[in-house]
């Protein structure tokens, strides 16, 4: 019985101990990005939000958001820049529809290329049951 338990006690001396030394072990803090954000600010029609990520080289990257609300759904244009200054875009308009509602998302990549997605999702309250049909394009 001792000697069960001085070879528990054992394991998990070395357990801990391999687990302060890979904590030690760790990356740098100094590699690390930072991020900056703002927060969300209520606006009367909707919301906005900015966030900045400031790498070790001190590029940066950036991305702005703007939520708007109307009264038949809502729109939400996001525009980004990469570290190496680059942009693109995503606007995303949500509508609702007599039984449901219908989403279309296009997004424009930095390297110019266009991504599309339509989402029309109809529901029967009656047999509460939706039917989410969803389309993808993509352009270069």
């Amino acid at each position: 019985m001792v000697k069960h338990l001085a070879m528990v006690v054992f394991v998990i001396l070395v357990a801990v101990n391999g687990a302060a030394e890979a904590r030690d072990n760790a990356r740098p803090h100094e590699s690390r990005a930072t991020r900056t954000s703002q927060p969300h600010t209520r606006t009367e029609t909707g919301r906005t939000r900015s966030d900045i990520v400031t790498r070790a080289d001190d590029s940066a990257a950036s991305r702005n958001a703007v939520a708007t609300k109307t009264e038949s759904g809502y729109t939400r244009a996001t525009n980004y820049s990469t570290a190496d200054g680059r942009t693109g875009s995503k606007p995303d308009v949500i509508q609702r529809t007599e039984d449901g509602y219908s989403r279309n998302t296009t997004h424009t990549t930095p390297d110019g290329a266009t991504h599309t997605r339509d989402v029309d999702v109809s529901c029967d309250k009656d047999a509460k049951k939706c039917v989410r049909q969803v389309d993808v394009g993509q352009q270069p």
